[in-house]
């Protein structure tokens, strides 16, 4: 009679050459359920070994790898193989506001404005595969409160993407969120930009960027920004894009600041009167700013005053760091509906926010001016200290 001893080993083979399966699959750590978080959360690979032995044979060991790892990476090979381009990393930059006029109040609720929008270098980081499912996006982010489903910018892009096109594509991805939310700093449209960007990779450029700018007005105003080569004056409600040479020098550093309180852009507009705007022409302004630069006077942001009322806070925080930073910073004011507070002319944040108690939660980030290639995407800043935002916390 046959007898058998099972040994087992933690000991993991390799099972692929491709530095993908290891580096980039492991660091997709879903937030949140997802089908996605199910097939990565898998074992490690086992070994086991089998001594077999009876009165007929001389002894033999036999291995059974036990590697569910790698029927991952066979659905990959088998996508790999189907396309040129099953992967795709992005950048996914946010913008300011120079000035923000708001000019009318629309027959269909919205307003009209006129901007003057600029990319900046402070970004999220998505990660882009094709899923072998014909079903179902799944996305994961390395951050809370982030929804994953088609409430996110992300998925409804790539269902209008797939709406246009008749694209039978569904992806996994992973968005790294460096950018807060509810700033002002159009992270989330940024999201949208980029991801009509690489849906169209992967299907080979059939949309013109023209295309996809135009479609990306019906799930969000301030996306089609994105498709301008990182300056544009922007009317309408944000979606008429002109875009326009940079009408700064893109070294001029900034920082920002953003508490953790974030203003509601709906209650930020309901409490707007257009009777106490600014009456200074947008074109003048953006004249101005293309001759001598970025001063005080040209910054101005008609929706500061319905969000001070909105976070009476804020309203402090900007005097605070423009009495602090007097003669550092050549203009001081808040981006979109809030609540960052941008000062541009000098990356650091004056000591007060590092000594009060009252700031020790905020979000600080260095930045500069941004711009693209025709036909590329935008680039990750490499050599720049702007790359790396913090949160001035005890805890970090």
């Amino acid at each position: 009679m046959a007898s058998s001893l099972f040994l087992c080993s933690n000991y993991v083979f390799p099972t692929s050459q491709n530095p993908f399966r290891s580096n980039h699959l492991a660091q997709f750590r879903p937030n949140g359920p997802s089908n996605f978080h199910s097939k990565l959360r898998f074992q490690r690979p086992h070994l086991v070994r089998a001594m077999v032995s009876d009165s007929n044979t001389s002894r033999r060991q036999i291995e059974i790898v036990y590697d569910p790892e790698g029927r991952i990476n066979k659905l990959a090979d088998e996508v790999d193989r189907e396309t040129p381009l099953s992967r795709l990393t992005l950048f996914s930059p946010c913008k300011i506001n120079v000035f923000l006029r708001i000019t009318n109040k629309r027959e269909d609720g919205y307003h009209d404005l006129a901007s003057l929008f600029h990319v900046i270098s402070l970004g999220d980081i998505i990660k882009f595969s094709l899923s072998p499912s014909k079903t179902k996006d799944s996305l994961s982010t390395n951050v809370s409160g982030v929804p994953l489903d088609d409430r996110n910018l992300i998925i409804k892009a790539l269902n209008l993407y797939r709406k246009k096109t008749g694209s039978d594509k569904y992806f996994w991805i992973h968005l790294d969120k460096r950018v807060p939310t509810g700033a002002g700093l159009g992270g989330g449209s940024s999201n949208a930009a980029t991801t009509l960007w690489a849906a169209n990779q992967f299907s080979g450029c059939p949309a013109s960027e023209k295309e996809l700018q135009e479609w990306s007005s019906e799930i969000g105003s301030d996306i089609p920004f994105f498709f301008s080569q990182g300056a544009a004056y922007c009317t309408g409600r944000g979606e008429v894009v002109q875009n326009i040479p940079p009408p700064v020098s893109l070294d001029v550093p900034m920082v920002l600041i953003k508490p953790p309180e974030a203003c509601s852009t709906a209650e930020v507009y309901k409490r707007l009167c257009l009777d106490q705007t600014s009456n200074v022409e947008p074109l003048t302004l953006l004249e101005k700013i293309s001759k001598i630069g970025i001063s005080q006077d040209v910054c101005i942001n008609d929706l500061e005053p319905p969000a001070f009322e909105v976070l009476p806070s804020l309203k402090r925080l900007k005097q605070r760091i423009s009495a602090a930073g007097r003669g550092e910073y050549d203009a001081v004011f808040m981006s979109g509906s809030g609540s960052t507070i941008v000062g541009v002319g000098s990356p650091d944040p004056p000591q007060f926010v590092y000594d009060d108690d009252e700031y020790k939660d905020v979000f600080l980030s260095d930045a500069y001016f941004l711009t693209r290639e025709e036909n590329q995407w935008y680039q990750e800043p490499t050599s720049s200290p702007s790359a790396s935002p913090s949160v001035v916390s005890e805890s970090v």
